[in-house]
């Protein structure tokens, strides 16, 4: 399962550091700045050094609680706790980490902070789950859980229920862990986080696979690693590529077993991890000893056992030092029972002797000097367990309290980031032709365009050369959200110039000239750019029903009398090839009563439906040559609403570009 990450890290390039990092010391070193102002400066420093230095944090943060403590300062107190706190969780000391955490959500809950109340209950369930004391976790985790839902956090929301589905886990109590999970999915489902959306999949999925439900299991495996793929992140697709791997491993699909786990191993080539390298060869080994290449699944299985005896010395190295601490805890527990014990036998000696003739007596200060010493000896339990007990309560309080100024920030930062995504999303309607335009030269059209997220990868794309003749295309550029809408600012400005400032008309040569310019663009980037586009492209001669089109990847459709006809496009994007070969011009006479199609594959990419699969082509085909007979108002109409049904409650997993022309 994988844990929702809690405490905030910040990071910057090298270059940017060293300014930001000056100038804060700047900011603390000048007495002239209120106390907040040098404090606030001191812990921003620390943080920059969190996961490069944390011992310097450390430091930073033990002379950032000397100054708070002596101005009085509680707000920067309970900061400087919390650096603390993350300089020991990061070294892997969770007892002391708890500690500092407690007394920052004492801080916080005298300060009456509700977000960072909440915060810190959630850090201290996280490092509890660590320590795999599910039973502490879960309490800390629901009393989080109720805190972020009281301010509408929904990102906490979000975190807090997929740490209490790991908890149920860890408890075996799976139908819980499923709830919880499914519940968390629909939380980063509306804040459309795709990384916690592709990670909450897998996790309900390995919960399906712990009960050896293997069928339910792999449909989020699959989401899981669709997304990962998409979105780049690298560790959680090899991750997952060894669990689908192992999926299909118990399914007796050795084959497709054999496809994921190789990928992954690519993968590994290029961001390794000694612990995911382990989990891919141990199953790799198994699936080429059931195939009989006993060759590849020794091979296998020595790379794993290598990773796996070195793994195993980390954990035991840490589980020597943890039994070397209580090993010296229990050796001070039996030196002073002997102690006391050998007090007692000097005291009854003394006794006995005094008090030899006397006999009563002598048993009646024996029995009241044991029962002294053992009052005395239960009196110190008491204390000791008194003083224990007082110190975890310092503990428990403190931890809740850290984490509102990183919320803050957070929060800072999305509406940052949402108000650039809708700056981009006017930049990029600035590029898309004005359906007037093409209402105007086409009347008989339709666009139907629909961005998965704010900002789309997908574009149309016209131009009037004449009176009598129309380009119009539908384009595809990689990736979507701002990256594919980046891509697509390039490709669109391509066309035009090569159009416009070239005087191209012929659409093959068209293609030419904009994979050329697209080319020159990414090779001014220090790094190797592969991005590019697929494209339909059409010229129409109005007057005299001749067509001419050209495609990168993807193809035109004509439908006559509901009939399909295809004409296939160039396998070759727009974009850096290593043989880059001319695109074709088709010159294809339309008839009146013709629909011509172009698009992007977006619409047939869907997932939906009773099982949750793909559209696919061949639904498409079916659904175009029904939609031919109908006015072409109505034809958009019904694409839309096939869409919406087919998707259900299902995320958009890409951008839909659908253009539409009858002759």
């Amino acid at each position: 399962m994988r844990k929702s990450i809690v405490i905030i890290m910040i990071f910057f390039t090298s270059g940017v550091y060293a300014q930001r990092s000056d100038s804060l010391w700047a900011l603390y070193k000048n007495t002239k700045n209120n106390d907040t102002t040098r404090l606030s400066a001191l812990y921003e420093i620390a943080w920059d050094l969190i996961y490069t230095n944390p011992d310097s944090t450390y430091l930073l943060g033990q002379k950032q609680l000397e100054i708070a403590q002596a101005k009085k300062l509680k707000k920067q107190e309970s900061k400087a706790y919390n650096t603390i706190g993350a300089s020991f969780q990061v070294r892997g000391n969770y007892v002391k980490a708890i500690d500092s955490y407690q007394k920052c959500l004492k801080l916080m809950e005298e300060l009456g902070d509700t977000k960072g109340i909440a915060s810190a209950m959630g850090n201290i369930g996280s490092l509890y789950i660590d320590l795999k004391q599910f039973s502490k976790a879960l309490g800390y985790q629901m009393r989080c859980l109720k805190l972020v839902q009281q301010i509408g956090n929904i990102e906490g929301v979000a975190s807090s229920l997929n740490n209490i589905s790991i908890i149920y886990t860890g408890l075996k109590n799976y139908d819980e862990a499923i709830s919880y999970a499914q519940k968390s999915l629909d939380m980063y489902e509306l804040l459309k986080d795709d990384y916690g959306i592709a990670s909450a999949n897998g996790n309900i999925g390995n919960l399906y696979f712990e009960q050896g439900k293997f069928d339910k299991c792999l449909p989020y495996q699959l989401k899981c690693i669709s997304l990962a793929n998409k979105g780049g992140y690298t560790n959680l697709a090899i991750t997952t590529g060894a669990e689908i791997g192992n999926t299909y491993f118990q399914m007796k699909r050795n084959d497709m077993a054999l496809k994921y786990l190789n990928d992954a191993e690519a993968l590994l080539k290029t961001e390794p991890d000694g612990s995911a390298q382990m989990a891919v060869s141990t199953v790799l080994s198994e699936v080429y000893q059931k195939m009989g290449n006993f060759k590849e699944a020794f091979k296998h299985f020595e790379i794993s056992q290598h990773l796996r005896d070195s793994l195993y010395r980390g954990d035991v190295q840490k589980e020597l030092t943890q039994k070397e601490l209580q090993a010296e805890f229990d050796k001070k527990l039996v030196a002073d029972s002997l102690k006391n014990a050998d007090e007692k036998k000097v005291t009854d000696a003394l006794i006995f002797a005094k008090n030899s003739q006397i006999e009563k007596d002598r048993i009646q200060k024996i029995a009241l000097f044991g029962g002294l010493i053992l009052l005395i000896v239960g009196g110190a339990v008491m204390y000791n367990r008194f003083r224990i007990i007082r110190k975890q309560k310092e503990i428990i309080e403190l931890k809740n309290k850290e984490t509102e100024e990183q919320k803050i920030i957070i929060e800072e930062k999305q509406k940052e980031i949402l108000s650039s995504i809708a700056y981009a999303k006017r930049l990029q309607e600035a590029i898309l032709p004005p359906m007037s335009l093409i209402t105007e030269n086409l009347p008989q059209s339709f666009v139907l365009y629909k961005p998965k997220d704010i900002v789309a990868g997908d574009f149309y794309w016209t131009e009037v050369v004449d009176k009598e003749h129309i380009l119009i295309a539908a384009a595809d550029c990689t990736g979507h959200g701002v990256p594919g809408a980046l891509v697509s600012v390039v490709c669109s400005n391509a066309l035009n110039r090569t159009v416009k400032e070239f005087g191209i008309k012929d659409p093959g040569k068209i293609l030419d000239k904009t994979r050329e310019l697209v080319v020159e663009t990414f090779e001014r980037s220090e790094t190797e750019v592969k991005d590019g586009m697929d494209i339909s492209l059409c010229q129409l001669h109005k007057k005299t029903n001749e067509l001419e089109w050209a495609g990168a990847n993807n193809p035109l459709w004509i439908v006559r009398n509901a009939q399909i006809i295809e004409y296939k496009p160039n396998k070759q994007a727009i974009g850096k090839v290593d043989k880059p070969l001319l695109y074709q011009t088709h010159k294809i006479k339309v008839e009146k009563g013709d629909n011509i199609y172009i698009f992007t594959d977006g619409y047939a990419d869907q997932f939906g439906g009773p099982n949750g699969k793909k559209f696919k082509y061949h639904q498409l085909v079916d659904l175009m040559c029904m939609i031919s007979t109908m006015p072409i108002t109505e034809q958009k109409g019904k694409l839309e609403t096939v869409f919406a049904e087919w998707k259900g409650d299902l995320e958009q997993v890409d951008d839909v570009c659908v253009i539409g022309i009858r002759i």
